[in-house]
């Protein structure tokens, strides 16, 4: 039981983190990086070195998450990063929960239910390019 609850309890911390997923390879770190948000303005030869998600709350500062992915992008060795998407979500979870009481006339009265709450996020893919010349 006890490992069942640490598992639940991991899993559900593990969903709630704000973590840029990373599928792709890395090279040596770059020290800037090119930003584009159409692919008709990439005019340097390039390759594509990987795809970057990065799923957060909506509260988030547009320029603070931005600047996160870029820096962290640096760090896999990205010449320029493409903002393919950009959407928002609705996130949500069901807690369910029951209520008891004694009843003058029937001996037990029970109340149950379960509440849902939404929560907005952003939503954001990218792709990362490595300019040929740097290859």
């Amino acid at each position: 039981m006890k490992s069942s609850l640490f598992i639940l309890v991991l899993i559900t911390a593990a969903s709630c983190s704000n973590k840029v997923i990373y599928y792709g390879r890395t090279y040596s770190p770059t020290g800037s990086m090119d930003i584009f948000f159409r692919e008709s303005d990439i005019t340097e030869p390039n390759e594509i070195m990987g795809k970057v998600t990065y799923e957060i709350t909506a509260k988030r500062n547009s320029d603070k998450v931005q600047d996160k992915i870029v820096d962290r992008m640096k760090e896999k060795g990205a010449d320029a990063i493409l903002f393919d998407e950009i959407s928002l979500t609705n996130t949500g979870s069901t807690t369910g929960g029951a209520v008891a009481g004694v009843g003058k006339k029937r001996g037990f009265l029970g109340l149950f239910g379960s509440k849902s709450k939404y929560t907005k996020g952003q939503m954001i893919k990218a792709t990362l390019l490595k300019y040929k010349k740097n290859l």
